[in-house]
Formats: structure tokens, C-alpha cells, sequence
């Protein structure tokens, strides 16, 4: 189901299901990861429920808690994202340890990207332009993922985007290992308000 209007980026509280119909396949990305060919067809196969918990904290600074579940044996995850921009590590049974940062960005010329240097401008395409909850404040959500055993790096953007003439949570993601690169459009079903 589409996002209702007062679903922001400001307010993800709820719970997500990746649309398989409107998705990218994830194939591309997920192998230059590393992840092997089972898995990967696993994923393909499953259904993926996030239920989104996004609190601020006593500074101002926002945090997003991503619980993650899939169908097909895959186990669950949980997701921390502070939006500082300071590191935060992650150990992921999928995809390995790495190191995240998460800050609100903009996706116009001035927007940098994790790795330095513009962004890549098919991260920059596509999204709604979303009113911002305070004046000055950026409208998108921008994260940087480097897992240095593998050698790669994924940097995603998150937003709204219109898709077949409806409004949808939108996440673009870019991987990089060497000189390779694998891009994947992920858009989320809007399935309620997440229950206290």
C-alpha cells in the first residue's frame, strides 16, 4: 500500500513490506557483496517486514531502529541508525562486521557523498520533494556502510518517491568493490502503525 501523507521520513514508525512487484531485483548488489548463490536465491524468495521505531533523543539527534524479518529460514536483524553521522558497527550473519553512518542530507549538487565527492547522481533522481520538519533541515536520509573484510562499500539514500502513480518509502542503494558497481531501487508497502 502506498504511504499515507503524514508518513515522513521525520516519522517512519510502522511497519514495511518490500514490494517484490516494485523492487529492483537485489541479485546484482547482493553479489557483489559476496553473498553466495543460495542465499541470494533465498532472499529473492522471500518476504521482508521491517517495523521501523524512530525516537529522539535528549540532544536533539535522532535514532531509527530497522527490526527486520524474512520469510524462508532467513534470520531476523536489527538495525541501529543514529542520525549524527557517527560510526556505528554492526555484526550481520549476512553480510559480515561493518561500520555505518547515517546523518539527514539533500539530494541537490551540494550533497556529499560517505566516500567523498558528489554524490552519484542516480541517488540524487527520482524523489518527492518532502517538506522538512524544521526550516534549514535536510529532507533525506543518507547512509554509508563500509565492510573492509569484503572490500565494499553501500551507500543508500532514503526518501519518498512517486511509483506508478502513488507515493512510496523509497530506498536507493549504491555498492562499490574496486572498480564495480551494482545499484538496486527498494520500495516498501506501507502496513500500519507500529503497536507500544
Amino acid at each position: 500500500m502506498a504511504a499515507p501523507p503524514e508518513i515522513t521520513l521525520h516519522d517512519l514508525n510502522g511497519y514495511w513490506v518490500m514490494s517484490k512487484s516494485l523492487s529492483d531485483p537485489l541479485d546484482p548488489v547482493l553479489a557483489l557483496q559476496g553473498i553466495n548463490w543460495l542465499i541470494r536465491k533465498v532472499v529473492s524468495l522471500a518476504t521482508i517486514t521491517m517495523r521501523i521505531i524512530e525516537t529522539e533523543d535528549a540532544t536533539g539527534t535522532i535514532h531509527i531502529r530497522v527490526e527486520q524479518t524474512a520469510t524462508g529460514g532467513i534470520k531476523g536483524e536489527t538495525e541501529e541508525r543514529k542520525l549524527d553521522w557517527s560510526p556505528v558497527p554492526h555484526s550481520s550473519g549476512v553480510f559480515g562486521e561493518m561500520n555505518n553512518r547515517t546523518r539527514w542530507t539533500s539530494v541537490g549538487s551540494d550533497a556529499e557523498s560517505g566516500g567523498g565527492g558528489p554524490l552519484h547522481p542516480w541517488l540524487t533522481e527520482g524523489w518527492l520533494v518532502e517538506k522538512p520538519v524544521q526550516e534549514g533541515t535536510n529532507s533525506y536520509v543518507q547512509n554509508w556502510v563500509v565492510n573492509e573484510k569484503n572490500g565494499w562499500t553501500a551507500e543508500q539514500i532514503w526518501g519518498f518517491a512517486t511509483v506508478n502513480g502513488k507515493r512510496y518509502h523509497v530506498r536507493k542503494f549504491l555498492v562499490k568493490k574496486g572498480d564495480a558497481e551494482a545499484k538496486a531501487r527498494m520500495v516498501y508497502d506501507w502496513m500500519g502503525v507500529a503497536k507500544s
